[in-house]
């Protein structure tokens, strides 16, 4: 068993680690193995990083053959003793139950169930259209961040690498190419923390600072008219990005971001929820309520439906997905976006503008997820 450990001082983190606890108390986490299920395979290295008063500390417990695997498991679960939090990229999903698994086959227990932890890539996937990226794999996210690795292997290629290395006795240029790769996969990790950045802007408190309108051509010439909405928020995010669905778009770089959404000036309805309670006016194309209605002659009214219980308002409106801004006009009944309309109350509104963009940004990035 090898126990090689590095120390690195240029490692750069771009977000407020404090957030997620005690920064001497974390531990990134990276295991090795020589295939995918733990049934019929083993783990070869453990790679942990910590920080230190100097920088970031990589240790890795290496087995030289797989007999050494429950060497590798005992020191690790020592070792993890001294830890509260687990930071792992995919590891709820695969690191952490291949080693308990692995570890139950040696009556030991890791003890990684009573850890916090945060998988990175599980609280990064979602916003996948966001960073417009064709994975979610660790490299591909590194290159996005501009993290520069050595290491050019993926995890699949070294499992022969190492089964050549076990074979062989030891040749230095195998064990290079595998401590390398483990040694870049976690010290990547801390980088990808500022990936964090977007899941909090979008799920967190943003600030709008003005919300303007703006006049643009299509690409047919036509003049239309669109909000702006420009808000700021706490962390930065590490690169620019921006993404749309329909007629809005979403822009965040650094503190600040941007979303343009297409005013709609047209006639729509206003749907009173209780029909029973109206007459229709085919006459007048409207309903109106009962107690309303003893003056209109019989012969001009009939009793309303849910889908012609309507009053029209002209004017300009903004969509919705959900009822977020009341009230709520259509076009028809059962159509599946809404509009509230841009009321001279509403413009004056900071807090309006505030939770419509939180409402704006769920659905650019559910309908692109």
């Amino acid at each position: 068993m090898k126990t090689p450990e590095y120390l690195e001082k240029n490692i750069v983190l771009g977000y407020p680690i404090d957030k997620l606890g005690d920064p001497f108390r974390m531990l990134f986490l990276d295991i090795e193995t020589t295939g995918l299920s733990p049934q019929d395979a083993s783990i070869y290295m453990i790679g942990c990083a910590f920080f230190g008063r100097e920088g970031l500390h990589v240790r890795q417990f290496f087995a030289d053959d797989p007999a050494e695997e429950g060497a590798i498991l005992n020191a690790f679960i020592s070792f993890l003793k001294d830890y509260d939090t687990l930071i792992t990229f995919n590891g709820n999903k695969f690191d952490i139950p291949f080693l308990e698994k692995r570890a139950a086959r040696y009556g030991m227990d890791t003890g990684l169930s009573a850890k916090k932890g945060l998988d990175i890539y599980k609280r990064i996937r979602p916003y996948r259209a966001l960073l417009s990226l064709p994975d979610m794999k660790q490299k591909t996210l590194e290159r996005f961040l501009g993290v520069d690795r050595i290491d050019r292997m993926s995890g699949g290629d070294l499992i022969s690498v190492y089964k050549r290395y076990a074979s062989d006795g030891g040749s230095e240029e195998c064990l290079d190419l595998l401590l390398e790769h483990n040694h870049d996969d976690l010290c990547g990790l801390p980088p990808l923390l500022s990936l964090l950045a977007y899941p909090d802007v979008i799920n967190g408190e943003i600030k709008p600072e003005r919300a303007v309108k703006n006049n643009y051509k299509d690409y047919e010439g036509v003049t239309k008219t669109e909000l702006i909405i420009e808000f700021t928020f706490d962390i930065p995010v590490p690169e620019p990005v921006s993404t749309g669905f329909s007629d809005c778009y979403l822009m965040l770089g650094g503190k600040k971001g941007k979303i343009r959404v297409a005013i709609l000036e047209d006639t729509l309805k206003f749907f009173y929820p209780d029909y029973k309670s109206y007459y229709y006016l085919p006459t007048e194309d409207r309903a109106i309520h009962k107690s309303a209605a003893r003056y209109v002659d019989a012969k001009y009214r009939e009793q309303a439906k849910a889908e012609n219980c309507y009053v029209k308002v002209t004017g300009q409106f903004l969509p919705e997905w959900k009822e977020i801004i009341t009230p709520a006009f259509k076009n028809e009944l059962n159509d599946k976006t809404m509009y509230f309309e841009l009321s001279d109350e509403i413009k004056n509104d900071p807090e309006v503008f505030r939770r419509y963009a939180g409402h704006l940004m769920d659905i650019i990035l559910k309908e692109r997820g």
